[in-house]
């Protein structure tokens, strides 16, 4: 046997492989992005696999199959059922968009006169450009084919390491516990568990507000008469897991489409994108006053600069991917700093990490609410 390694060689070692790591995923992101999202989804579905192995007494393999299969059968039946509708509303939107354009152009000039600023007609006018609608889709007709192709290979991807990583998780698990240094690995452990438990709970309430706000907006906006209602609805449940950026979107969007349609009931045009501007606010304040508190809690509790700041950092790196992981991975490493700044004080980091991850019952104060619930979320 050769001579042991320092614990300054040791180190050194794990902090090269980590920094080498770091900048292989950094540098490979259109590689990493479909493993990344098998992983969420993975991380989602292995409570149900290990319950089918536990109760019905199933070999993992067997188990991780079954969940897989019914993954499958739910994202073919949802797309037998849902693409064909998605499809009708796109290729009305590209018919009617002109339409709309000039609705919405009409409307704002009219308002801009009414209010006295006619000036801005002009910069109105301008924005009916997008209505050259056909010809932008003519010029990415090649581009959208090798989208495609680019796509289904990723999705390939992503489901062939989705069952891997369903049927395998075990065994990386008993891989990372073993390469954990003896010593600390009876930290380490608790601190990942730590870490397992606050992601698990934020990734299943965020599924559950993407369920009740695509619900609840595709009945008002039925309601409402505004039209795609589908893609709407659709749209704003997944933009609910970008907090505070993600539902002011969805609204503006909202607002925009209610903007160049014509309004029902006998309403002018202005009040009629009020309403639909003030039943996404409801929506709103109902999900920050009633639905977060008693699905998520305030469980990841980051101050809102921080969550702008993860957002814009996720986004630079990763795109759409990076801004939908950037919330927990921020939370994740709260936590770890929290565990390591107890360490450097000599102090027991597993009191304070055990605090952070209760649930308060009380409502924070009102002057926060809006705000903070959101971007804790």
């Amino acid at each position: 046997m050769g001579a042991r390694w320092s614990s300054t060689t040791k180190r050194v070692v794990v902090a090269i492989f980590a920094l080498a790591a770091l900048y292989i995923v950094y540098r490979a992101g259109d590689i990493v992005r479909p493993f990344v999202w098998a992983g969420v989804l993975a991380f989602v579905l292995l409570p149900l696999v290990g319950a089918l192995e536990r109760r019905l007494s199933l070999p993992r393999t067997a188990a991780a199959a079954i969940v897989f299969l019914g993954l499958l059968a739910a994202i073919i039946g949802g797309g037998r059922l849902l693409v064909p509708l998605a499809l009708d509303q796109v290729r009305d939107l590209q018919r009617t968009l002109p339409t709309l354009v000039a609705n919405a152009q009409n409307t704002l000039a009219e308002t801009a006169d009414q209010v006295g600023l006619e000036d801005l007609d002009a910069l109105i006018v301008s924005f009916a450009g997008i209505g050259d609608f056909t010809q932008m889709v003519a010029r990415g007709a090649v581009p959208f084919i090798v989208g495609i192709g680019h796509f289904l290979l990723e999705l390939l991807v992503f489901l062939i390491a989705t069952f891997f990583l369903l049927r395998d998780a075990p065994r990386l698990f008993q891989w990372f516990r073993r390469i954990l240094p003896a010593s600390q690995r009876n930290e380490l452990i608790p601190l990942f568990a730590q870490v397992n438990a606050l992601l698990g709970r934020y990734v299943r309430g965020q599924i559950f507000l993407i369920g009740v706000m695509s619900t609840a907006t595709f009945v008002g906006l039925s309601i409402l008469q505004v039209p795609f209602v589908l893609l709407l609805a659709v749209m704003t449940g997944v933009l609910e897991v970008i907090p505070i950026v993600g539902p002011i979107t969805a609204g503006a969007i909202a607002c925009l489409v209610a903007l160049g349609h014509p309004a029902p009931w006998g309403l002018s045009q202005i009040w009629y994108v009020a309403i639909v501007a003030v039943m996404y606010t409801v929506l709103r304040h109902a999900e920050d006053y009633f639905v977060i508190p008693l699905v998520i809690g305030r469980i990841v509790k980051l101050h809102p600069a921080v969550v702008i700041f993860s957002l814009l950092t996720g986004g630079a790196l990763y795109g759409l991917l990076g801004v939908l992981v950037a919330v927990p991975v921020a939370a994740t490493l709260r936590l770890v700093v929290i565990y390591v700044g107890a360490k450097l004080r000599d102090e027991d980091p597993f009191p304070q990490l055990e605090q952070e991850l209760e649930v308060p019952h009380p409502a924070p104060p009102a002057a926060t609410r809006a705000v903070g619930r959101r971007a804790q979320s």
